[in-house]
């Protein structure tokens, strides 16, 4: 089974999980930016819970389906259309071969993902796909319950309900950096009781805020240090930027907040012109938060594994 990309649309990768244990040599960890829809697309495909997919930035994406696949989509950002055909998310699809999607604006999220029965194959993990590019699967005889192999699309009966507003509320969990007492008072009550809008200069390496923070104690830098995904940054102009999939793994900047991982996901779904909030919140809040995350994830794949 293959997908060949038609158009490209904004930004359209192949992501898996991320590459871990690599960070002290330099390496970005990568991977998909809302790992929770990308979960999900592979659990309705039933494929392994990290298995690569493809990633898809906002609209504009054309894909060719070169024989009959099963798949699924997720995440939000576009909706996903053959002819006139509206392909919902979160339920698993039949597509026949020959059949093209168009990924058409939606209002709400930032970011879609498609899982394919099999999972993909394309080369180097993270590479922009171009026009022409085939992604590939295991070429296997798959048979879902429900849902049967005709020259017609066919959409199962059952869904993944879960709350939507869990990945689209804009209020993004936080737990105090290493350098949160280089803020003075009135800068750290700012940050987290006035709204951010997430800039243009925004990408996968990293969401940087219009909005300043001025109250350093000092304004002095850091001896490069480590930082990862979920590190919120303090640069010389006054801007927040929150570290995201593609960042990098040493830096000078203050690090004043980091994220709760179990928000990232949300983060991945803001674009450009959205405005948020940070929440403060502890360790073992946050903690709790990603174990519940785990556990709604097992949940839905148990659910899945039924059927």
């Amino acid at each position: 089974m293959s997908i060949t990309i038609v158009k490209p649309g904004i930004s359209t990768t192949v992501q898996d999980f991320g590459r871990w244990g690599n960070q002290s040599m330099g390496q970005s960890i990568g991977g998909v930016m809302d790992e929770v829809s990308a979960s999900i697309a592979n659990i309705i495909c039933k494929n392994d819970l990290h298995a690569p997919v493809i990633e898809m930035t906002l609209h504009g994406t054309e894909l060719l389906v070169n024989e009959d696949a099963f798949i699924a989509f997720s995440g939000f950002g576009a909706e996903a259309m053959a002819d006139e055909t509206i392909l919902p998310f979160y339920k698993l699809l039949f597509i026949p071969a020959g059949t093209v999607i168009r990924m058409k604006p939606k209002n709400k999220g930032c970011r879609s993902y498609l899982a394919m029965a099999g999972g993909m194959q394309f080369g180097e993990m993270g590479s922009t796909l171009q026009s022409g590019d085939r992604v590939k699967s295991e070429h296997r005889q798959y048979a879902f319950k429900g849902i049967e192999r005709t020259k017609q699309i066919g959409i199962s009966q059952w869904k993944i309900h879960f709350n939507e507003q869990d990945l689209l509320e804009h209020s993004i969990d936080a737990i105090r950096g290493p350098e949160w007492d280089w803020l003075d008072a009135s800068a750290q009550d700012e940050i987290f009781t006035k709204p951010f809008i997430v800039s243009t200069q925004s990408n996968r390496m990293g969401y940087r805020l219009n909005e300043k923070v001025r109250g350093l104690k000092e304004k002095k830098e850091l001896i490069s240090t480590a930082v990862t995904r979920g590190v919120v940054q303090l640069t010389h102009e006054g801007n927040p930027v929150i570290l995201m999939a593609d960042a990098q793994t040493t830096g000078g900047y203050p690090r004043i907040l980091r994220i709760a991982p179990a928000h990232i996901a949300k983060l991945a779904q803001c674009k450009p012109g959205d405005s948020i909030r940070f929440n403060q919140i502890t360790e073992d809040l946050s903690i709790l938060q990603s174990k519940a995350q785990r556990s709604l994830l097992n949940k839905i794949k148990s659910s899945i594994d039924l059927i």
